[in-house]
């Protein structure tokens, strides 16, 4: 199972780490806590005239450790093989805290009238410790990973991080016993010892307070509604790096309303793109199975079953019998009454990839610089419009009085690769007569509309942030062929066709444009947002491309 696919570059995985380390992480990394740290101190004697002081078992413990002006920033982000990523941490001109507490044995002896006077001293002190620090560098090796059992992507870290300091003040307390020594020769030897505690600092509680939680986020990120779901597991091309130098994921896309899976056929062969190696961040196919799947979603949900009543439209004579009693005879005895529109879907919309002819601005622009003006003042007329066949066009360009010999221009300027919506309906008028058994029209309904001006949002769905790739829709084709009616000696062959533009149409395109807004979910991880108008959309053969950056926003 497959119905998405997506492709992140070196920008994209640069930009994300980044962000989440500059906005996400760097709360986290600044409250963590240097770990306590003992310091021996080699035996030393120091003396002068008439005193000497031999000190032993000198023990310093620097304990309750904090750091202020810690702010790491990310620097490097290099993808290595099989899935690791090495990030550097930097962080410049900060301040340890520590309690020092040295304890010792001194040896004291001082001259007297018949001889030294020695005694045995065990003495403990307490001082703040304050070392400056000019710069610390940490390399933590990430690896991105799917839990199979959890069903959720994983960042983990893969390896002990590496860190190192620079530009150590050990700001020895001033009276503190290792002063007493000339020269001050364990300075060096406190010094290292406590750029040992920091360079020992723990970096994976932060990363695991951070990193995971956002990235399991995209699992959810397919919540449409509360009923609507959309997995966003690996799919059949599992997770791969091509040339360690990105990250491309096949994705499952499954889809089930209330618990109840889409039945639809899993898609096949949906490649994964290959990861930008421009400054976008990432790429992202989308099957139709995922718009078929929207679409049956929302026929379960009763969202295409619709009621009209005359109240309802612009012109409520259009659903008056006496506005057609001229024309139709048989419902001349019914002109007092209004009637009823009921529109149900007889199945679930289906979304194809096909080739559509679409004379929409650009293909009119296109077409004014090639055709002579009088044939251009003839096509005016068909400005908008557009065709799911070839043939369609044809014959409204004959209509149109266009001779066939531009015919090939235009129709080269309107194709485009596209997708269609077909949908079959049955729409029933009920007359509103007031007797048990109220008289009815029966049509049976097709319809195609071209699914146009791709983009992405955020859904409107109530209750769901999730992000989508969202659509309009521009009307090619419908026929309404008549099936029965309860209304003695009706003869209404034509009547569907000329009432679904006036009756149906305006509320059925209303609830179409609703479901497109609201769109089908991309996976993108808690906090990201895309940049919808900087995306580039595409209709392939088989599936929408999608060319993106992210930008991300702390919660």
């Amino acid at each position: 199972m497959q119905a998405l696919s997506l492709a992140i570059g070196p920008a994209g995985i640069t930009y994300f780490t980044q962000q989440l380390v500059a906005q996400q992480m760097t709360d986290e990394l600044a409250r963590i806590t240097p770990p306590d740290r003992t310091i021996p101190i080699p035996p030393f004697t120091v003396g002068g005239f008439g005193y000497s002081d031999s000190y032993s078992n000198v023990a310093i413990v620097l304990s309750n450790g904090s750091l202020s002006g810690f702010a790491p920033k990310s620097g490097t982000v290099v993808q290595k093989s099989g899935g690791k990523f090495d990030l550097t941490l930097q962080a410049q001109a900060f301040t340890a805290h520590y309690k020092w507490h040295e304890s010792y044995s001194d040896y004291s002896c001082v001259a007297g009238d018949i001889g030294p006077v020695c005694n045995w001293i065990n003495g403990s002190d307490d001082y703040p410790y304050g070392p400056v620090f000019g710069s610390l560098t940490t390399v933590v090796t990430l690896g991105f990973q799917y839990n199979a059992t959890s069903k959720t992507y994983d960042v983990v870290l893969a390896g002990t991080p590496t860190t190192s300091t620079a530009g150590v003040q050990p700001n020895v307390p001033g009276q503190s016993v290792i002063q007493t020594q000339v020269g001050s020769c364990f300075s060096s030897h406190v010094s290292d010892a406590t750029a040992a505690s920091v360079s020992a600092i723990d970096f994976s509680k932060p990363i695991a307070d951070v990193f995971p939680p956002l990235i399991k986020s995209i699992a959810g990120s397919g919540h449409l509604t509360d009923d609507i779901t959309y997995d966003f597991g690996v799919g059949d091309s599992g997770m791969s790096f091509p040339g360690d130098a990105g990250i491309a994921i096949g994705i499952t896309g499954s889809v089930s309303y209330k618990g109840t899976p889409y039945p639809g056929t899993p898609p096949t062969g949906l490649p994964v793109p290959p990861p930008p190696t421009d400054s976008h961040h990432l790429q992202t196919y989308v099957s139709n199975y995922e718009l078929n799947a929207l679409y049956w979603a929302f026929y379960q949900a009763g969202r295409l079953t619709l009621t009209i009543n005359a109240t309802d439209l612009p012109d409520p004579d259009a659903l008056h019998c006496k506005t057609y009693a001229n024309w139709i005879k048989s419902l001349k005895r019914y002109s007092a009454f209004a009637m009823r529109a009921d529109i149900a879907p007889k199945a679930p919309p289906t979304v194809s990839f096909q080739k559509v002819w679409v004379l929409n601005t650009a293909a009119m622009q296109t077409l004014q610089a090639k055709l002579p003006a009088n044939v251009y003042t003839l096509l005016g007329g068909l400005a908008g419009n557009g065709y799911v066949t070839e043939g369609a066009l044809d014959g409204d360009l004959q209509d149109a009085g266009i001779n066939q010999q531009y015919w090939p221009t235009i129709t080269q300027a309107a194709y485009a690769p596209g997708m269609a919506l077909a949908q079959s309906m049955r729409f029933t008028l009920t007359i509103l007569d007031g007797e048990p058994e109220q008289p009815n029209i029966v049509f049976d309904l097709t319809r195609t509309d071209i699914l146009q001006n791709l983009g992405l949002g955020k859904t409107q769905a109530a209750g769901s942030d999730a992000q989508t790739l969202m659509f309009d829709f521009l009307h090619a084709v419908y026929d309404a062929t008549f099936v029965s009616s309860t209304v003695p000696d009706f003869d209404g062959s034509d009547f569907g066709d000329k009432l679904w533009p006036t009756i149906g149409e305006i509320a059925y395109d209303k609830e179409l444009a609703a479901i497109g807004h609201t769109g089908t979910p991309l996976p993108i991880m808690s906090g990201f947002h895309f940049l919808f108008d900087q995306a580039q959309l595409s209709i392939q053969e088989g599936f929408v491309s999608i060319l993106a950056n992210a930008a991300f926003t702390k919660p």
